[in-house]
């Protein structure tokens, strides 16, 4: 791990320039939490979002290994697009290298391109509601996945709302799993409609987004433990259920998340036994 980082290309280049973080704080963090990262990166097409200069100038999506990749660079080819792999320590020194800050994983695992092992739901509050509506309707969430046998992994977005996944036994297509999960959202709604939307057209979204498309084929959802690109260094972490109430999204940061997981450790390492979609699947259903 220290030789990774020493062998950084321009460690003090500032990537959270307001906050004074460098390249070589961004590749000390992802060490850092690697072990629990990497259990749901690796194997899983990647995209990266770099930033070569920080985040203070324009950023871009990564999904094709760039010119000049190293020939151990593990990558998995699908629908014409050659996605790297986040497979170990070694590939995420080489990404921050990059200046890559964001790692977006698909819900897919290699080598089965066609059946997901994950499904989830991006919960987005629209002003002028927060957290706390965010709060909300993963407890009505997690309550309705109970009552069907399910258990779901919660985890801040590193912006201003949840995500909540659900590791699955392969089956289900993206399309199955993106109508149960609409299924589910139309459920939520006629139990809530004063809490949860499900417009796909922003301007009219109203109350908590509840976004089921994010399982579609080609979506991809921030991993747990990456760091956004925003000011602060935030990152999406994932949370215990009993934590909804009691915690901000601002809590969670480049520098705070490596000792919470020192003292906590990986509190989804226990919880991520496949499921059977089964249940999940006759909710689809509902979604006509």
């Amino acid at each position: 791990m220290d030789n990774l980082g020493s062998t950084l290309k321009h460690p003090d280049k500032l990537c959270y320039p307001e906050d004074a973080i460098t390249r070589q704080d961004v590749i000390a963090y992802y060490l850092a939490v690697s072990e629990p990262l990497l259990r749901f990166t690796r194997n899983r097409p990647l995209t990266q979002i770099r930033y070569p200069d920080g985040i203070s100038e324009k950023g871009f999506f990564q999904k094709n290994p760039p010119s000049g990749a190293p020939p151990w660079l593990e990558t998995w080819p699908i629908e014409g697009t050659r996605y790297i792999m986040l497979q170990d320590e070694r590939t995420i020194a080489y990404a921050v290298g990059l200046g890559g800050l964001e790692f977006h994983i698909s819900p897919l695992r290699y080598p089965d391109a066609e059946h997901p092992d994950l499904a989830w739901v991006d919960l987005d509050p629209m002003p002028p509601c927060g957290f706390p509506e965010a709060v909300a309707l993963a407890r009505l969430t997690l309550s309705a996945l109970d009552a069907i046998g399910l258990k779901a992994l919660l985890k801040t977005s590193g912006k201003r709302g949840l995500h909540l996944f659900l590791p699955i036994r392969p089956g289900p297509t993206p399309h199955e799993l993106f109508l149960a999960l609409k299924g589910l959202g139309v459920e939520l709604r006629r139990v809530r409609p004063d809490l949860v939307s499900l417009e796909r057209t922003k301007s009219r979204r109203q109350g908590v987004y509840f976004d089921f498309g994010q399982s579609a084929r080609g979506h991809t959802l921030v991993a747990p433990y990456s760091l956004r690109a925003i000011q602060g260094a935030p990152v999406s972490c994932p949370i215990r259920p009993e934590e909804l109430g009691h915690i901000r999204p601002a809590e969670f940061t480049l520098r705070t998340v490596p000792l919470r997981l020192r003292a906590a450790g990986d509190i989804w390492a226990a919880a991520i036994e496949p499921q059977d979609p089964s249940h999940l699947m006759r909710l689809m259903a509902l979604a006509t």
